[in-house]
């Protein structure tokens, strides 16, 4: 079966190509990053990332068939975002793929963007075992899952506040270090000592096991002597590096209670900041026995892509092919994707 994966939920433009049953293989994907365009804002704009997608994602599709030698009749399903995200942005990709389903007869399905961040890592892995915990840590997302099968999914931890990713887009934008804040962190950390300053681990005064990252973002910018620092000097480096040693630190702990919690098989981390080289240091030092394994996406399935939206998109016909999302719309998302009862829709 080949299927066609589109990927609109933000800053990212994706089409991708794939082959599912006999073989199993990513065909091509074509990625058109806003990144520049959004830049010198320090953040992602909501109306130049829609008017982009829609610049743009017909040309993407174009090309991923002129790579793969395909025409549309060999398209057999066509898989789409349909949240969560930007709603702008959301409906380029979904008018896009009902556009192509509608006019070529081709089998439709919307998959959860946060849960194909989840699949991600089954695309090199297919062999990944339930009972799993998955850690999804982007901009946008920083929540933990505990999954007894595949599409049945229960919350054990989210955060309450920033996602990790958004907090250090927040300190590099406060330092005006550029945007996004993630890559350049990771690329600063290495050169200082984590032990130079101490941050305080967040605890829910509800006693909820959920996630908080602001407390960690107003703490580095409002360090006492960050007013006065030179971004090139050493006490900025040990800053970063304490700073980022200390937000793993926090996501690996959250990880392994649960798996102490839920006795599971597998763990597995995976959104655009599992592309950090630290995390994925200290989470792959942590799980190297065969008790409980770890799976980490290839890091070009890390940000959003739609090679994961494909992927998913695939699993969910195979799982539940009577349903046709052609008629979805975006107003029916609050009563989709993760319900009270953990099912996947």
């Amino acid at each position: 079966m080949i299927v066609m994966g589109i990927e609109s939920s933000c800053d990212e433009t994706a089409v991708a190509l794939i082959e599912r049953g006999e073989n199993n293989r990513v065909l091509d994907e074509q990625i058109k990053s806003q990144i520049p365009l959004h830049a010198i804002y320090g953040g992602v704009v909501p109306e130049i990332a829609s008017r982009s997608h829609y610049e743009t994602i017909d040309y993407l599709a174009k090309e991923a068939l002129q790579k793969t030698g395909l025409t549309v009749k060999d398209i057999d399903l066509v898989s789409f975002t349909r949240g969560p995200g930007l709603i702008g942005s959301l409906l380029v990709g979904l008018s896009f793929a009902k556009g192509l389903s509608y006019t070529h007869k081709i089998p439709l399905v919307g998959v959860d963007h946060i849960y194909a961040h989840i699949e991600s890592a089954f695309i090199d892995n297919p062999g990944i075992e339930y009972p799993l915990i998955a850690l999804v840590v982007s901009g946008g997302h920083t929540t933990l899952f505990y999954l007894p099968n595949k599409f049945e999914a229960r919350v054990v931890a989210k955060t309450r506040d920033d996602a990790v990713g958004e907090i250090m887009d927040k300190i590099a934008k406060f330092f005006g270090l550029g945007y996004p804040g993630g890559p350049i962190l990771d690329k600063l950390h290495p050169g200082g000592d984590p032990r130079r300053y101490s941050f305080t681990k967040p605890r829910m005064s509800d006693g909820s096991n959920d996630f908080s990252f602001s407390g960690y973002k107003t703490a580095v910018i409002r360090h006492p002597e960050a007013a006065n620092m030179d971004t090139d000097s050493r006490d900025f480096t040990d800053l970063v590096a304490s700073f980022m040693h200390s937000v793993t630190d926090y996501m690996l702990a959250k990880t392994l209670e649960g798996v102490e919690e839920y006795g599971v098989k597998s763990v597995l981390v995976a959104g655009g900041v599992s592309r950090n080289t630290l995390l994925r240091e200290k989470f792959s030092r942590t799980f190297d026995g065969d008790k409980v394994k770890l799976y980490l996406p290839k890091p070009r399935y890390c940000t959003d892509n739609a090679s994961m939206v494909a992927w998913l998109g695939y699993e969910t016909h195979q799982a539940y092919p009577e349903r046709d999302y052609f008629d979805y719309s975006l107003n029916s998302y609050s009563r989709a994707g993760f319900r009270d009862k953990g099912k996947f829709r």
